[in-house]
């Protein structure tokens, strides 16, 4: 297994080797020292007692716990980290590539499901951190224990497997208990979100009946049940770390016991107090390996629910040639679910006649644009020459902006000037200006005018042939929204563009517009 390790968590591995064999070797040697100091005491020995050696070893064996301490945690996060980063680029290109993804609008929308998303990505993610290292320690200590007491007391390994035995499989059965409870409770958070969420949409219908304290309490219920199983794993979890952290004790009274049986006393019970005494230490390296069971356990399961957004691929699409209009007949509107909302729509757009689609809430306009963009799996009812995706750049009103440069967030290869031309278009140059295109962006530094306006820049830097764009006036007044769309139209006059809002007077004179 080592083997197929990269190299970083090769040397991870190595360092928590070293912490491992130095920490129980450590309190045994310590112990070896202070019975053999306490000997020679009782006679003229002691002035021939050469105390040096044994000293300078114990001050080698602390150094080398607390070198590989640190490094281990640096080599070993440093390693995770660089697993967090493959693992989630292949998590979220599968995700792109998935039918699941496409379903939800690509916004991870069913609160049920994103409820234990974040956890679940941070579980896969960390597995190696929180079960490898703690495993390969615990096979070090435990090789090292038993080849003392193998050379020192060989009577008292049948005890100490019994012993190591009955303690683990007592572990394991409460772990696997504890994984029960944890799965049972994550599935209890996704009810609950799922519950929750419909009734706070149906709020005020639920209001007008008297009816929304009592619906509302059956969801808590089910997130205080949720919570209970948590809880419940969480001390299980505790319970077999704590029922680990007993072979330590016993297992050094074990030793201590059968030496003293088999008449080692005196000078000769001191290789005995070696091997009882880093048994006694094995115990702090043993107990953390039911955590790591639980973390293998956690990340199996979440590996299970993670499989919900990557598993059923998309048709492959062809690219084919870029369309010069775009035209739909009598298409029918439907919710992203894909259930009809009973209405349809027609409209004709080429080069320099844009269409704005325009109609209230929850008509269906976002979802048809994401059906032409192919981000929902039922582009192939259109009626369209060719599949669209492709082509399209789709410009969502609440598209993220991500953590990094504002030159990052525009999300174009294109020169310097013309990305700030597109900041000037969409008026962010006064807002950025003092460090301009290295301006550093999050979601929690801008508001959502500004991402608003950073999501219409990339459109207005976009080479695609067929722009679409969701809301364009959202989190803007009308004036600059009329503005900013004015000049974005401008610029992509020779682009088929179709856009949605609920605002006719914000495309009054700039496109023509479509009922829906």
């Amino acid at each position: 297994m080592t083997l197929s390790l990269p190299p970083q968590w090769r040397l991870a591995a190595l360092f928590a080797a070293v912490t491992a064999l130095s920490s129980v070797a450590l309190v045994g040697v310590s112990a070896w020292f202070l019975a053999a100091v306490a000997l020679a005491g009782l006679g003229p020995a002691a002035f021939a007692y050469n105390f040096h050696f044994p000293a300078a070893l114990v001050r080698l064996l602390a150094l080398l716990r607390t070198g590989g301490k640190y490094g281990e945690r640096l080599t070993g996060h440093v390693a995770a980290l660089s697993d967090q980063n493959a693992h989630r680029q292949r998590l979220f290109a599968q995700m792109a590539e998935a039918k699941a993804p496409r379903q939800e609008g690509w916004q991870l929308a069913r609160t049920d499901r994103l409820e234990t998303f974040l956890t679940d990505v941070e579980s896969v993610d960390f597995v190696r951190l929180r079960s490898l290292l703690p495993a390969l320690a615990g096979v070090i200590g435990a090789l090292f224990v038993i080849g003392l007491t193998l050379l020192t007391v060989p009577l008292a390994l049948p005890a100490l497997a019994v012993v190591s035995g009955g303690l683990c499989l007592a572990s394991l059965v409460l772990s696997a208990k504890a994984a029960t409870l944890m799965d049972r409770g994550a599935q209890r958070r996704r009810a609950f979100g799922h519950d929750v969420g419909q009734k706070l949409a149906s709020a005020v219908p639920l209001e007008g009946g008297r009816e929304r304290r009592a619906r509302l309490g059956e969801s808590l219920a089910i997130a205080r049940q949720a919570e209970r199983d948590l809880t419940a794993a969480r001390m299980l979890n505790g319970l077999a770390e704590r029922i680990l952290s007993v072979f330590g004790p016993l297992a050094c009274l074990t030793i201590l016991s059968l030496a003293a049986l088999t008449g080692e006393l005196g000078e000769q019970a001191v290789p005995a107090v070696l091997a009882a005494f880093a048994a006694l230490s094995f115990g702090e390296v043993m107990f953390p390996l039911a955590r790591a069971d639980a973390a293998r356990r956690e990340a199996r399961q979440a590996r299970g629910r993670l499989s919900y957004w990557t598993t059923e691929a998309m048709p492959a699409v062809q690219k084919g040639t870029p369309p010069t209009q775009l035209e739909v007949t009598n298409l029918p509107l439907i919710d992203p679910a894909g259930r009809a909302l009973g209405g349809t729509v027609s409209f004709r757009a080429t080069p320099g006649h844009p269409v704005a689609l325009v109609g209230p809430s929850g008509c269906g306009k976002t979802t048809l644009l994401k059906r032409l963009a192919g981000w929902l799996p039922s582009s192939d009812d259109l009626g369209l020459p060719q599949a669209l995706g492709p082509h399209c750049h789709l410009s969502l009103h609440d598209a993220a902006v991500l953590t990094g440069t504002l030159r990052d967030a525009l999300l174009s290869d294109q020169p310097d000037e013309a990305l700030w031309s597109a900041v000037k278009a969409v008026e962010l140059d006064q807002r950025f200006e003092d460090r301009g295109l290295e301006t550093h962006l999050g979601q929690e530094t801008i508001s959502l005018g500004e991402a608003r306006r950073i999501a219409l820049a990339r459109a207005y830097l976009s080479p695609k042939p067929v722009l679409l764009l969701d809301e364009p006036g959202e989190h803007l007044d009308q004036a600059q929204a009329r503005r900013i769309l004015g000049r974005l139209l401008d610029h992509q006059a020779d682009k088929v563009i179709v856009m949605v809002t609920h605002a006719e007077e914000l495309v009054r004179g700039k496109a023509n517009p479509v009922a829906c």
